[in-house]
């Protein structure tokens, strides 16, 4: 009877093992054990419990979470009101800088090159015109779309058609960007920027076409999030609404993005291990367009605080649904914010959780 168990059990804990999908082993930022190492006192950090307890009291927010991370070891994180430190959280277009990085490894893989011209590996774009243009646009590269210099338009202002291309999620990414391929262009590619969701959904189009039509859900899991042990970090498509908005449908906690935080600050290196080159992590905080301004744009990341070689010491992002991410080098920190709101209501809010976090790591000649 034992033996007949093991012929019928066997077989099918071979096939559910099979099924499972391979985590990385979870490794989050260890937290501070003595705060005095960081130069922070217990009585400075529940000033930001303060700023989170009066949003909600004042009707701003119904709960939101924060996490500090400073030279590696987390020195706060809190949740307060309708919310929780381990919740998954949409980041609509904090999306960016993980998709960009996604793309980075791929191309270290040498699975495709940021120069590579977009029709390379979607030829639904060859001959793509600019609007008013009778020849054919100069070639749009990955680069382009992901500095938001491909030509696209942006998010406002738009068709109901277009926008379709990046809010129906019972699409499949695929079917997106062969719909985004049949308009014109508003500019050549390379000569002016237009933040465009549509641009970042190319990029991730071109990325699932480079690895022989696999999901960019599954790319981005295997090239970045689960080597690095970010198990909570995922897209989410279903059968139902398969659709990968690449900018601005992902879902992290805040400890996964302290981890990619933490990776980010020390040019691409986590725990012992090099997830991405520091040529690529530099890379992304390089300015990609032609000249400076505020919020000048990396490759995912919004930049600040350039060093005298143009390379940005502060990269930040923030999304329509409240969060908002900054890695600043000045200071060694890394800050995540998650709230589930309207971005314009919650600016004040972090701005404000940010200052106080900057106050406590001061550096000389600030701003």
């Amino acid at each position: 009877m034992k033996n007949h168990r093991k012929q019928i059990w066997l077989p099918l804990l071979v096939y559910l093992a099979g099924c499972m999908p391979v985590f990385g082993a979870e490794i989050n930022l260890p937290d501070a054990t003595d705060l005095g190492s960081h130069g922070v006192t217990r009585a400075q950090l529940d000033g930001l419990d303060g700023i989170m307890l009066k949003a909600i009291q004042d009707g701003t927010i119904k709960g939101c979470s924060y996490l500090v991370a400073h030279k590696g070891e987390i020195v706060y994180r809190k949740a307060h009101g309708e919310f929780t430190t381990d919740e998954r959280v949409p980041l609509a277009s904090v999306s960016k800088p993980f998709a960009a990085s996604v793309i980075m490894a791929l191309a270290e893989q040498g699975k495709l090159d940021l120069e590579d011209p977009v029709e390379k590996y979607l030829p639904e774009f060859k001959g793509i015109r600019v609007k008013g243009s009778e020849t054919p646009a100069r070639p749009m590269t990955i680069r382009h779309v992901l500095s938001h210099m491909a030509g696209f338009w942006g998010n406002k202002g738009i068709s109901r058609e277009k926008i379709g291309l990046i809010r129906d999620f019972s699409q499949t990414l695929e079917e997106s960007v062969k719909g985004a391929a049949r308009y014109e262009l508003i500019h050549e590619p390379g000569t002016k920027w237009t933040y465009s969701g549509i641009g970042y959904c190319v990029a991730g189009r071109v990325a699932e076409a480079a690895l022989g039509d696999q999901s960019f859900e599954k790319v981005s899991l295997d090239a970045l999030f689960r080597p690095m042990g970010m198990n909570d970090t995922t897209f989410a498509p279903t059968p139902e609404h398969p659709f990968i908005l690449v900018g601005g449908s992902l879902r992290s906690t805040l400890d996964d993005m302290a981890v990619f935080g933490q990776m980010h600050l020390c040019d691409g290196e986590y725990n012992g291990k090099q997830y991405l080159s520091q040529a690529s992590v530099t890379d992304q905080r390089r300015l990609q367009i032609p000249e400076e301004r505020s919020k000048a744009p990396g490759l995912g990341w919004h930049r600040g605080f350039p060093d005298e070689d143009g390379l940005a010491d502060l990269v930040f992002i923030s999304g329509a649904s409240g969060p908002r991410f900054q890695v600043d080098r000045r200071r060694q920190t890394v800050t995540v914010f998650l709230v589930r709101t309207s971005l314009q209501k919650v600016v004040p809010l972090f701005t404000d959780l940010n200052l106080h976090v900057e106050k406590m790591f001061s550096v000389a000649n600030d701003r």
